[in-house]
């Protein structure tokens, strides 16, 4: 994704903090709030509308926690291991050339 380019060297190059990129996508026609957890060291909690879609960074030892709300009622919370998550960083980017006519 070439918006989230500055997130991938920050990644890439950052070896103080030891963490992830992730990426979560909401494909439920609902509302989800999501909250990382097990993370000492940042915190991100949001709500996500449905089809939008998020890249964070995170601890590998952390989890996201996934509420699904459904006609205005929060579901039982699910828990996905961030290393699930994660996004795997090329060392090199190559972005499709477009064709000029």
């Amino acid at each position: 994704m070439l918006l989230n380019s500055t997130l991938e060297e920050q990644v890439k190059n950052d070896h103080a903090f030891p963490h992830i990129l992730c990426f979560h996508s909401n494909s439920t026609p609902y509302l989800q709030i999501i909250k990382l957890i097990n993370c000492k060291d940042f915190e991100l909690e949001r709500v996500l509308f449905p089809q939008e879609r998020l890249m964070f960074t995170a601890a590998p030892e952390a989890q996201l926690e996934i509420t699904t709300c459904q006609n205005g009622f929060p579901g039982r919370p699910e828990r996905i291991s961030c290393d699930r998550l994660q996004v795997q960083v090329s060392e090199s980017h190559s972005y499709p050339q477009s064709i000029a006519s």
